[in-house]
């Protein structure tokens, strides 16, 4: 895209802000066990209205490469917005279980469609590769801001025990939707693009390649594994061991927040130094910080030594969008944003399930013995992935002597 300084910066506002939209699950989080006490006769319901966005957010995110196809690319920024503001904003006008899942409908349609085109506009403003993993970097550094302070500001507003106060945050979606229409530029293929322009002449679409999707498998089951353990069950893990109460746990979710911000602006600084082994070295320090959690318990290794655990993830989180758009061809960038988008969204809604099925076949009623199994996991993952380094690199070196 050609754009200005001025225009493109304006661009990445807009996309930054839309962060809100992809964290907007933390406004409904601090209050999950309220809304269960409020419809006590509906179960079924409120437990979609917990996590049946997450699902929708998987397909709606493997649609919209279809959208970009018939229309152009920011109106269906400004359409998944819009989607997203009114579920949000008109969410609970009504009292009602069931009329609460249909917006909540709404709120999953728009966070799959918008982190689709939020991720894939970076893509389309910056074409060097090392400019794309420093911006991605700085694009979860955001929803990692927006995620700290939709949930503090969650729990504040809900702290006299009403939890329909807490959609009093959504109406920050107005102005996402207004600096979304302002400033989000149109997207025009390249004329010249010979990717495209080869494509268009075939009608066949160039295949996303083996690294692609090994890379995504190896997404999904770090979403489920560390969303299992150290991301949603730190505080189980504090609880179970001894290590404090409910204000050490928010201490260390605070303080995890605060380091995964940091980490994801020094993204692109990570990505430029290990390269290809980033996600190697990721895997290492999570297997490696996960044992010494479980074999030493004590409050350093909830603060300090999970809070790298799980900048492990955030850097993963960035890895995955970033090496995504270095290993698919060119026209296939879309493709490959929402792949990896539902990727997370669907290891984002199995591994609550994956922690408590893993706890009945251990026979255990503690979340802390099922971090050896994980651990293990990730232990697969990281031979795996040495393995497919060996493997491109070969791939490589016969290229080459072609």
């Amino acid at each position: 895209m050609e754009i200005t300084k001025t225009k493109r910066i304006l661009a990445l506002l807009a996309i930054f802000v839309s962060t809100i939209v992809v964290m907007a699950d933390l406004v409904i989080t601090p209050v999950i066990g309220m809304i269960y006490g409020y419809y006590p006769n509906n179960t079924g319901a409120v437990n979609f209205i917990v996590s049946g966005p997450m699902l929708i957010l998987v397909i709606t995110s493997l649609l919209t490469p279809f959208l970009f196809k018939v229309m152009n690319k920011k109106l269906v920024f400004i359409i998944g917005a819009a989607i997203f503001t009114v579920g949000a904003v008109f969410g609970v006008v009504v009292d009602n279980p069931y009329f609460i899942c249909f917006t909540r409908s709404l709120v999953g349609i728009g966070e799959g469609i918008v982190n689709v085109v939020g991720v894939a506009y970076i893509a389309d403003l910056y074409q060097e590769q090392k400019d794309r993993a420093r911006i991605t970097g700085f694009y979860n550094a955001a929803l990692s801001l927006a995620g700290m302070v939709l949930s503090y500001l969650a729990g504040v507003l809900a702290a006299d025990g009403v939890w329909l106060e807490v959609y009093k945050l959504y109406w920050i979606a107005v102005p996402m939707l207004i600096l979304v229409i302002l400033f989000v530029p149109s997207v025009k293929s390249v004329k010249n693009d010979g990717a495209v322009v080869e494509e268009k002449a075939s009608k066949k679409k160039e295949k996303l390649g083996w690294r692609y999707w090994f890379m995504s498998i190896c997404w999904l089951i770090i979403n489920v594994v560390l969303g299992a353990s150290i991301l949603y069950y730190i505080s189980s893990y504090i609880f179970e061991n001894g290590l404090g109460d409910s204000v050490f746990s928010g201490l260390c979710v605070s303080v995890k927040s605060v380091a995964g911000i940091l980490i994801s602006i020094c993204f692109g600084w990570i990505m430029a130094k290990c390269k290809r082994f980033t996600s190697t070295i990721s895997y290492g320090i999570a297997i490696v910080t996960l044992l010494a959690m479980i074999i030493a318990p004590s409050k350093f290794m909830a603060l300090v030594i999970g809070t790298i655990c799980g900048l492990t993830y955030k850097v993963l989180y960035s890895y995955n969008y970033a090496h995504g758009f270095e290993i698919v061809p060119a026209s296939r960038t879309d493709d490959a944003v929402s792949i990896t988008t539902a990727v997370y969204g669907l290891g984002s809604f199995l591994c609550t399930y994956f922690a408590t099925w893993l706890m009945s076949v251990m026979n255990t009623d503690l979340v802390t013995p099922t971090w050896y199994v994980i651990a293990a996991i990730i232990g697969v993952v990281f031979i795996a992935d040495i393995i497919a380094i060996i493997m491109e690199k070969k791939q490589n070196n016969k290229t080459s002597e072609i």
